[in-house]
């Protein structure tokens, strides 16, 4: 067998041990859930922007948007992700704090698959966190946390950040 035999056998044997990794990797992973599955609820947010002000690249500011349950029957979040990398978001039900969501192509299928459970009646805190430090810019800012709701009148909704941030 000549050289350019053995080169090619062994780079159709990685490229096959590297698609099966993926397929074995990607395969494993869980569908987003399903809002049909969730049954309904009904909410409210107490606001759906935020201005930061002014900041310099190395400061981190954050918001928070009050969701409340105002239905009968558990309120689900889910599908939380945000619009950039430097944008960050944690949900707050009953003391327990999500872990932190980022962009949503960024995320392991922990936090895709993740849902948070608010009962009837009572609050939730989604904190929104702008750390300019990761991807610099200076000037005016607006940054998005999206979410998925079992509320059919709020089924995806967007809360935003503004800011304006100097070098």
């Amino acid at each position: 067998m000549n050289t350019d035999t053995k080169l090619v056998i062994g780079a159709i044997a990685a490229n096959l041990i590297v698609m099966s990794g993926a397929i074995l990797y990607f395969g494993n992973q869980k569908p987003a859930p399903q809002r049909e599955t969730l049954g309904t609820a009904s909410m409210r947010i107490d606001r759906t922007s935020a201005d930061l002000g002014t900041m310099k690249v190395s400061d981190e500011r954050h918001a928070d948007f009050q969701i409340t349950n105002t239905g009968k029957s558990v309120l689900r979040l889910w599908n939380v992700g945000t619009s950039c990398d430097c944008t960050f978001a944690t949900v707050k039900i009953g003391g327990e704090v999500s872990p932190e969501f980022t962009m949503k192509g960024m995320m392991g299928s922990s936090l895709t698959n993740w849902i948070g459970e608010i009962p009837a009646g009572q609050s939730a805190v989604l904190t929104v966190i702008y750390r300019p430090s990761v991807m610099p810019v200076s000037g005016p800012i607006t940054r998005q946390v999206t979410f998925s709701t079992n509320d059919p009148n709020n089924p995806d909704l967007e809360v935003s950040i503004a800011a304006n941030v100097e070098s």
